[in-house]
């Protein structure tokens, strides 16, 4: 009797064979799986795995090396040839938009990573993405806006000269460190947020979060350029900035919300590192302030489009942005009022400690003109402010009426 079991028992077992059947399987789809190579304990896998008889089919009734090329076959837009727009800026992300491949649907629902325009697998994990609808992200200017700043990147270590510095009284070079200090952290701290956000947003967006990455990037070197300022000519960090604004940015539970506190933000920065000239001590504050804000602009230019693009799209939801520039606004006076913000612009502003009338009234017209064109952004976006924070509406004043 053993030596009879033995001569019948085999790599496919009877109980195997009972599974196969009740599964539906082709019956001589084990012994051609054997024959093309496949082991034992791959069909017992299979077996294990319940697969349809088709799924065991496409699986088994095959040679495991023998390529099939059956992806060259997938239902995607074939014979496309993007074409420069514009030679001196090469092949952008605008010029390869064409075709099915430069349609954004309104609504993105795939959860995976694909590729906006290629055929989906069955079966591909759902990668956590939470942002979905288009309005909420897009404008149609991302794809330019990141061929902008990848053409007009600039390097801190070797575009700005270092060499040139020279001394400065010791209450100037604090004032100046201060103000360095500031503004590095704050850029650092912006870049942070966004970038918990990124992975956030559909892959079916991808230029928009290729933008975002530029925008990332552009924080990170005016983190690294002002700080390397605090520390090139002779003095060193100040004291820690507020973070009163960045913490309700960091705390946002939706990306308008995130968006409304960093329009706020995003636009007093602007026009700070424009007039900043007035409060440069040499080129290379000069060169640095200009740097900067010509990266401020593309982040602007998005903050405006996209805001217009939202309000457009769900203009339900106007009243409930309000409540969120109040919240910003409120933060940002206060930030303002504090003394590592104020007194080293005053210091610069007025040359000196004596000089507190005229630095007082510079800085009164700098905060009116930061709170004008913060409005002007806003109304470029057709959005008006239904209430403007006081401490804000304060600097449209005259300032004998602001400090009456």
């Amino acid at each position: 009797m053993a030596e009879h079991a033995e001569a019948t028992a085999g790599p496919i077992t009877p109980e195997m064979r009972a599974a196969a059947l009740a599964l539906g399987w082709d019956e001589g789809l084990l012994d051609r799986a054997l024959d093309f190579g496949y082991q034992p304990r791959t069909l017992v896998a299979a077996l294990a795995a319940k697969l349809d008889a088709r799924q065991a089919a496409g699986f088994l009734d095959r040679e495991p090396l023998k390529p099939d090329l059956s992806w060259m076959d997938a239902p995607t837009e074939w014979g496309v040839r993007a074409e420069q727009a514009d030679p001196e800026m090469g092949l952008t992300v605008g010029d390869i938009m064409v075709g099915s491949y430069g349609e954004i649907p309104d609504l993105w629902t795939d959860r995976t990573e694909i590729a906006r325009g290629s055929n989906p697998q069955l079966g591909q994990e759902d990668m956590g993405y939470t942002i979905f609808e288009k309005a909420v992200v897009w404008t149609d200017s991302v794809a330019d806006l990141y061929e902008r700043a990848i053409r007009d990147r600039w390097a801190p270590a070797t575009d700005l000269g270092w060499r040139s510095l020279e001394a400065l009284p010791d209450d100037i070079e604090h004032a100046i460190c201060q103000v360095m200090t500031e503004h590095s952290e704050r850029a650092y701290a912006e870049a942070s947020v966004l970038g918990r956000w990124l992975p956030e947003i559909s892959y079916g967006f991808v230029e928009m979060k290729l933008f975002m990455s530029s925008v990332i990037y552009d924080l990170a070197r005016h983190a690294e350029a002002f700080r390397k300022r605090a520390l090139a000519n002779g003095g060193g960090l100040g004291l820690q900035a507020p973070t009163d604004l960045i913490r309700g940015a960091s705390e946002a539970r939706s990306y308008p919300e995130l968006m409304a506190y960093l329009f706020v933000q995003d636009s007093a920065f602007l026009t700070f590192f424009h007039a900043a000239g007035d409060i440069a001590q040499n080129q290379l504050e000069r060169d640095l302030y200009a740097l900067v804000a010509s990266d401020r602009e593309r982040l602007m230019e998005y903050q405006v489009e996209r805001f217009e693009a939202f309000l457009e799209a769900m203009p339900d939801r106007r009243e409930e942005q309000q409540r969120y520039f109040a919240k910003a606004e409120v933060r940002l006076a206060r930030e303002w009022d504090d003394p590592a913000v104020r007194e080293p612009l005053l210091l610069l502003l007025g040359g000196s400690r004596e000089d507190t009338a005229a630095a007082a009234a510079a800085l009164h017209a700098l905060r009116r003109r930061q709170v004008e064109e913060y409005l002007a952004h806003l109304d470029r976006a057709g959005f008006i402010r239904s209430r403007l924070h006081s401490g804000l509406a304060a600097y449209l004043e005259e300032p004998e009426a602001a400090t009456a």
